[in-house]
């Protein structure tokens, strides 16, 4: 297993380090719930800056909001020699990209915004450590790093994956040296990254539809391993440790996106309860394997016509990092800005854990009884639960 280094790579760029200025909120006040303003990242102007493949320049961060306008056409230098920089502006859902047009000998660049001037070092693309790999691309926050080798390892036993970029958001702990020692027990992992994310999560929305305009942080760090590390990445699967994929067909979903006609697979999710009748017991270890229990579907209609699941999770994807066009963003439940990734496949369904969790969002831990009018014992899940021996 080749081992990247874990140390945060980034080149951060905050406000408050060289301007007066503040990213403000965009959702109206009456919409915006006691700890908003605790939550809503107004600091963080860039996340990094490294070059592309194409050689340009990306700069990467929070949405400008009310800095847009300070962007002006001189405002980006290369360091050194100070030449004025051409640039693109992108402005996508939550998230925003500078690609700038920097001779190949620039080192860093300087960035002005209404007259204050801050510097940031341009970073190499590191996709080379992901080159023709199937990786596993997630985020934790003081998850079990057992969970986390349980994850991949049953991804390995059913999809082949072989590689893992891990984005660490600000667990209370180090888990670098935890995880990877976990990770060491595993074989034919080939590459390995847990690159510290230290930004806000961000205020979520409303509802499962209202007001999801503030939680810039997960959208970031999916662009960010895009274009830095995973562009050569023979296919990638996006999820969460509390998820376990299952194929309805046996495929992988790795070689499902490599042999789709646009390079992307999509699917949806079911829910895996805890209830009176779970083998696990409070305070013991959950793992995911000692559990059998899924919310039966709850079939309703939209406009009275496409019939659907009330109660599913909402999609995951897996797809090919180069065949992705450039205009499309790597989102959490799709791939914008590209009609193809909408299709959402019946080949895979993966099953999302409600009790494998830190509690870090909300409480997800208290046990239901069960009701067959509700529940249901998930055979398939038990199925592939016999083929793969969790340590």
């Amino acid at each position: 297993m080749t081992e990247a280094p874990s140390s945060s790579l980034l080149s951060i760029v905050r406000l408050s380090d060289f301007s007066p200025f503040q990213r403000e909120p965009q959702r109206p006040a009456e919409f915006r719930t006691d700890d908003f303003d605790r939550k809503f990242d107004s600091d963080v102007l860039i996340y990094d800056a490294f070059r592309r493949l194409d050689g340009k320049v990306v700069l990467l961060g929070p949405p400008l909001f009310n800095l847009e306008p300070l962007l002006r056409p001189d405002s980006i230098r290369a360091l050194p020699g100070n030449g004025v920089c051409a640039f693109r502006y992108r402005k996508l859902d939550r998230h925003m990209q500078i690609i700038v047009d920097a001779p190949a000998d620039c080192t860093a660049l300087s960035l002005t915004l209404g007259g204050h001037r801050a510097e940031v070092a341009v970073g190499a693309n590191l996709s080379e450590r992901f080159a023709g790999r199937r990786v596993l691309l997630t985020k934790t926050k003081n998850n079990d790093p057992v969970w986390i080798r349980d994850w991949v390892s049953f991804n390995q036993r059913f999809h082949g994956a072989d590689a893992l970029l891990l984005y660490d958001n600000l667990s209370d702990t180090d888990v670098t040296q935890a995880v990877k020692e976990e990770l060491g027990r595993l074989r034919g992992l080939e590459a390995v990254e847990v690159l510290s994310w230290p930004f806000k999560f961000g205020p979520q929305g409303l509802d499962a539809r209202r007001f999801w305009d503030s939680d810039f942080c997960e959208l970031g760090a999916l662009e960010h391993a895009r274009w830095r590390l995973l562009a050569e990445a023979r296919s990638v699967q996006t999820g969460d440790v509390d998820e376990l994929l299952l194929s309805t067909s046996g495929r992988s979903v790795f070689a499902a996106a490599e042999k789709d006609p646009f390079g992307v697979v999509r699917y949806r999710g079911r829910w895996i309860v805890g209830t009176d009748r779970t083998k696990v017991l409070d305070g013991a270890p959950r793992r995911h394997a000692q559990y059998d229990t899924v919310l039966r579907r709850r079939m309703a209609r939209r406009l009275g016509l496409l019939a659907y699941d009330s109660v599913a999770c909402p999609p995951k994807w897996t797809a090919v990092p180069r065949r992705c066009p450039e205009k499309a963003q790597w989102g959490v439940h799709r791939i914008l800005n590209w009609l193809p990734a909408m299709r959402v496949s019946t080949d895979f369904c993966y099953r999302h854990f409600r009790e494998i969790t830190s509690n870090w969002k909300y409480d997800r831990l208290e046990r239901e009884a069960f009701d067959p009018a509700v529940h249901e014992i998930d055979q398939d899940l038990i199925e592939h639960f016999a083929r793969w021996k969790a340590d």
